[in-house]
């Protein structure tokens, strides 16, 4: 469905344009490219149609509410770490960005409960600066189920088509599986009533300017599923489009899945390029700095 901006004065929030003499062709108006895609067309179920940074925000800080003065009140010691000489700590990995969630916190204290690296995919989001280590525009958001990493991804999404005038995609992954097998049993299943191929599924989701592959841990463990979606990944980074996958687990735990579809493959470019994702981890940005205090 097209739609235009309530406020243009050539199609009146119609998007669309039509001359008086009737036998002249309907245009599209100018004024549909400023708008992003509604949630209905970017694919989000109806649970996640509301999602936006700030209602996820006010959701998070309520969930963590118990444990924000517990984790503040550890901040002196990451300070103190980083004032200490590095013969004495050795090299602290990541220390650039403790001192940037150190600067971020004493501004806004929230900063520090955010799930970490959560601000840099909101940033990206709304207003596309971020700098990505390994050049692709990749996101692994990570956590377990109820922990909100759906609901932040839809977030994005919406943000980004919101900033872009693009659009994009949601897709379960664990219904994108079953339908690539529907392709291949239908004799079975009866549910490919479309007859489509495993490559009329996959070739729509590779042009996606911006697509969410949600819960990429709930693959099929068909092989030939796992091929396909391999190679929706591998044309989306030869063409630099940006994607943001969820999951419950970061991308090094799929090496130590033996039977994972992915591991069968034996791709290592797919898990190098997995591994170099943008981290988001649905835990509050202080926690798994307190956590390398306490294990030192």
């Amino acid at each position: 469905m097209v739609r235009g901006r309530p406020d243009c004065p050539r199609c009146h929030g119609k998007g669309l344009v039509f001359d008086p003499d009737p036998q002249k062709p309907v245009f599209v108006c100018g004024c549909t490219a400023d708008l992003a895609p509604d949630a209905e067309t970017l694919g989000l179920p109806a649970r996640y149609r509301e999602a936006d940074f700030t209602r996820f925000w006010k959701w998070w800080n309520n969930a963590q509410a118990s444990g924000v003065r517990a984790l503040l009140d550890r901040v002196p010691d990451l300070e103190d770490l980083l004032a200490r000489p590095a013969e004495e700590v050795g090299e602290l990995e990541g220390r650039e960005d403790l001192v940037k969630l150190l600067q971020a916190l004493r501004k806004r204290p929230e900063h520090g409960i955010r799930p970490a690296g959560a601000d840099g995919l909101a940033q990206w989001a709304t207003s596309g600066k971020h700098r990505f280590r390994h050049g692709w525009e990749l996101w692994w958001i990570h956590g377990p189920a109820q922990s909100g990493r759906s609901t932040l991804a839809a977030a994005a999404l919406r943000a980004w088509t919101e900033r872009t005038g693009r659009s994009g995609s949601f897709i379960s992954v664990r219904t994108l599986s079953q339908t690539i097998k529907d392709a291949y049993y239908d004799v079975r299943s009866f549910q490919n009533q479309a007859f489509q191929s495993v490559r009329d599924l996959i070739e729509p989701l590779q042009e996606q300017p911006l697509l969410v592959l949600d819960d990429w841990d709930r693959m099929d463990t068909d092989i030939r599923v796992a091929a396909a979606l391999a190679q929706l990944l591998d044309h989306r980074y030869s063409e630099e489009l940006p994607t943001i996958l969820t999951a419950s687990y970061p991308p090094e735990a799929m090496d130590r899945r033996e039977n994972h579809p992915l591991v069968r493959l034996e791709d290592a470019s797919l898990f190098e390029r997995l591994r170099g994702a943008e981290r988001v981890e649905m835990v509050p940005a202080l926690r798994p700095w307190i956590d390398r205090i306490e294990r030192c």
